[in-house]
């Protein structure tokens, strides 16, 4: 009687063991099948194709840079970047930190000669969407992830809407708002608030996306994990990316082990670099750009905060 307990408490153990690992399985399968759904554009990761130099490459596995361009096809070109943010996943001070330049900024385009920022998507896609910014900027950025802005409303509403705070102003322009103050918008209202450009300037305009991306980061931080998959099932198709599933992991893995719950937000060029200016009939904001560059390389490999702060 004793053994056939034995045989049955070691049975039961196998089983327990057996269901834990295909448990396992199962989900890493189904978190793999998951990210396989995102759109794949593969682009060079090489350094001498992206603008990176050799002896300054600066990313860490404590600081990581990414871009994310935001592409609007309710605009006259949609595949111009609408917004571009760089996004650093800071390991060293336990912080995301988002830090948009503003499409009308000054530059030179590799190839292209000096234009606006924005343009550099539109001659040639990410890749050198990306050089473009690395080689005027010194940064070491090879991964990116695009959005057009007629998905964020299934993205938001996945998350339960995000918080945003909206001026006077804004509010006219927001479905569904009346007055200032802080709002839980829906997927429609915040992207009404992204879009939001005529009342003052597209430094305002940039800031407003960076409101909304801050939210929704802030929001799927502070979100049950257990919401996650459908959550991320959502998300994951709108997404075109050079990341590997792997990569995507990884990114998660390290906010999710050094608990990263802080996310800040700067823009470039500061005001006091630069102004607007009209060459050849178009406006151009024209900005001192080794001093930008300084600006930037501080604030995201060193932590320094420039004379400007935008945080809210």
């Amino acid at each position: 009687m004793q053994k056939e307990k034995k045989v049955n408490v070691k049975r039961i153990f196998v089983w327990i063991l057996i269901t834990f690992c295909l448990l396992i399985i199962g989900g890493m399968m189904y978190l793999y099948l998951l990210m396989s759904s995102v759109k794949t554009e593969v682009i060079s990761t090489e350094n001498k194709d992206l603008g990176i130099i050799e002896s300054a490459t600066k990313q860490t596995k404590d600081i990581r840079n990414y871009v994310f361009y935001g592409v609007d096809s309710s605009e006259e070109n949609a595949s111009r970047s609408d917004a571009i943010m760089i996004i650093t996943v800071d390991t060293l001070n336990n912080k995301i930190k988002l830090s948009s330049v503003a499409r009308d900024s000054y530059v030179d385009i590799p190839g292209h000669g000096m234009d606006k920022i924005t343009h550099a998507y539109a001659f040639g896609g990410p890749e050198l969407a990306i050089k473009t910014l690395n080689t005027n900027f010194n940064l070491d950025i090879k991964y990116f992830a695009t959005v057009n802005f007629d998905s964020m409303p299934k993205i938001i509403d996945s998350l339960g809407g995000v918080t945003v705070t909206i001026t006077d102003k804004e509010a006219l322009l927001v479905p569904g708002v009346s007055k200032s103050g802080k709002h839980l918008l829906n997927g429609k209202q915040a992207l009404a608030f992204s879009r939001i450009r005529k009342i003052d300037s597209d430094f305002e305009r940039g800031r407003r996306q960076r409101d909304v991306m801050q939210a929704i980061i802030t929001k799927l931080l502070s979100s049950n994990k257990l919401t996650y998959p459908g959550i991320l099932t959502t998300i994951m198709p709108e997404i075109t990316t050079n990341m590997t599933t792997g990569q995507i992991l990884e990114i998660a893995y390290s906010v999710a082990i050094n608990n990263i719950s802080t996310v800040e937000q700067m823009r470039y060029p500061n005001s006091d670099l630069g102004a607007g200016k009209m060459i050849n009939g178009i406006y151009y904001y024209v900005f001192d750009i080794s001093e930008n560059k300084n600006r930037i390389l501080e604030y995201i490999f060193h932590d320094i905060r420039p004379p400007e702060e935008v945080t809210k």
